[in-house]
């Protein structure tokens, strides 16, 4: 009887564990496809760049001095470069490892994937709204990947980058005397300096993502998730079948916003061959 209860128990720890992965992933995959829509339907949105660099702190000077003054510290530079593509995916990535897979606390995994759909959802309506280009496209600063579909130069204010690292160090700052937590909150830490240092961003996204981050974070502390009865009749195989598949996805999408010229030319010489 004990050992039925047991296994009862587990399996139900693993489909609360595997039902909100996947909603993790849904809600990363469902930012990768506005991020693709916006090519269509961000066309009606109002570019306010020429009247948001008259700001102080937006000059081409200051810009090319933060840069510039980054890159004459090597260490820093090449430390900041390495947060900065952590920064996204992988901070979201490491964050759901720690909380749901490792910790399996499933309050505060609820609390941040709604933290990230609200997040989501009031960044895109902005920058359907208005937007701002990012500086190193404004001051055509070279060495910068301008064509990647899915790191679109319009999605800057306020910024995700910053607005997931607030999140984070919020949620994550009652585990902060556990070595795990003492990771996250430093790499979280670290990306709104790579954000500016390395003029993805101006100091009023980084700033607009904080605003944005708090107000987020206040309105959902102590919300939890509820799961359908129905998805916890489903076998251990086929939500794990499910995970398998969107894990692979989301690996897929990650390699083409890494190198997209790569994969277009790669997909049309498949399809080109006899």
């Amino acid at each position: 009887m004990n050992g039925h209860l047991c296994d009862d128990i587990k399996s139900r720890i693993a489909k609360d564990v595997l039902v909100r992965l996947n909603a993790f992933l849904l809600s990363y995959f469902g930012w990768m496809f506005f991020s693709i829509l916006y090519i269509y339907i961000g066309r009606w949105s109002v570019d306010v760049t020429e009247q948001f660099i008259k700001l102080p702190f937006n000059s081409r000077d200051f810009i090319l001095t933060l840069l510039n003054t980054t890159k004459s510290i090597p260490p820093v530079y090449h430390l900041l470069n390495a947060v900065y593509y952590i920064g996204f995916a992988g901070s979201i990535a490491f964050m759901v490892l720690y909380v749901l897979i490792y910790l399996k606390d499933f309050q505060t995994s609820d609390e941040l994937l709604a933290r990230y759909f609200i997040a989501y959802a009031t960044a895109g309506a902005i920058y359907l709204t208005f937007h701002i280009y990012a500086p190193h496209y404004v001051y055509n600063v070279p060495g910068y990947d301008t064509d990647n579909l899915f790191t679109r130069q319009e999605f800057v204010l306020p910024s995700l980058h910053n607005t997931f690292a607030a999140i984070h160090i919020i949620t994550i700052w009652k585990y902060r005397k556990r070595l795990g937590g003492k990771v996250l909150l430093t790499i979280n830490t670290l990306i709104p300096f790579a954000t500016v240092l390395l003029i993805h961003h101006w100091i009023y996204d980084v700033l607009a993502g904080f605003l944005l981050a708090w107000a987020i974070s206040s309105l959902t502390d102590g919300w939890m998730a509820k799961i359908p009865r129905t998805l916890y009749q489903l076998e251990i195989r086929s939500l794990s079948a499910v995970t398998l598949l969107n894990f692979l996805l989301a690996a897929l999408l990650l390699l083409f916003s890494l190198e997209p010229q790569k994969w277009i030319l790669l997909f049309r010489a498949l399809l080109n061959q006899p």
